[in-house]
């Protein structure tokens, strides 16, 4: 510790506790499907204060606003309302080369299920998990390392079939990864729904589909060179060399 802070300690850095957009979204949730403003101080360990203070903020009464207007709505309504939007999220994807989209459409194809409203469900059911949500928030102890090593690469001995059918252990092992990294996927992917209805919800209308789609091809621009290191570079400095032309006319001065 320097010596000017054992002078002058600093005060403790304290976190706004709806400065997270998750935050905010699942409180407007929980607002719109009817919990009180005690409820949600309760739920999120925070004071009455800071829930009414948060109530006062314009942002957010529109994204309340937004999700009153959802709440409102029949449930197959409210599917039927984000699927069109939740499919031109995944062509977006799909177009830029996003391997994660094109992963989660064909895990989800291949089980007769519909990708965009896969997508719809999730974000319907986040809403009303959040307006149920009634015990407070856990306060997590801090993590501690594993006790037991993990297992080895090619060590399927925890697996739940038996040793000597190695190779049909390794399989459900992939089954499970490929299983879990859909789920991740289709959280990934509500979100940016989530987030996407939002802006179309609170004000941005029709500008959030050239938003959305200027941010996924900028993501696969940057992909693309990311992959090609060689060209990215040379490319760079043909960027620069421009940039001093443009600066001093002839080029940057001797």
């Amino acid at each position: 510790m320097d010596w000017t802070d054992r002078l002058c300690p600093k005060p403790p850095s304290r976190r706004y506790p709806f400065w997270a957009r998750r935050d905010r979204r699942r409180t407007a949730q929980a607002l719109a499907g009817g919990r009180s403003a005690a409820d949600l101080a309760r739920v999120n360990r925070v004071s009455l204060m800071e829930v009414e203070k948060l109530l006062r903020d314009e942002e957010f009464q529109e994204l309340l606003r937004h999700y009153s207007t959802m709440a409102a709505l029949p449930y197959e309504e409210r599917i039927a309302r984000l699927a069109p939007l939740a499919l031109a999220i995944l062509e977006m994807g799909l177009e830029t080369g996003d391997m994660r989209v094109a992963m989660f459409v064909l895990y989800e194809q291949n089980r007769g299920r519909d990708p965009a409203r896969s997508m719809a469900e999730r974000v319907v059911a986040k809403a009303e998990a959040a307006a149920g949500e009634s015990q407070p928030q856990p306060v997590w102890p801090p993590s501690t390392p594993p006790k037991e090593p993990r297992q080895p690469p090619g060590d399927w001995s925890h697996c739940a079939a038996i040793s000597e059918h190695a190779e049909e252990a390794e399989a459900l092992a992939d089954l499970r990864r490929v299983a879990r990294d859909n789920r991740a996927e289709l959280n990934r992917l509500a979100d940016k729904l989530a987030s996407e209805a939002e802006r179309m919800g609170t004000g941005l209308g029709p500008h959030a589909l050239p938003a959305l789609r200027l941010e996924l091809t900028a993501c696969g621009v940057a992909r693309y060179w990311h992959e090609r290191p060689a060209e990215s570079m040379r490319a760079a400095i043909r960027l620069e060399n421009a940039r001093k032309i443009g600066r001093y006319g002839t080029g940057p001065p001797a």
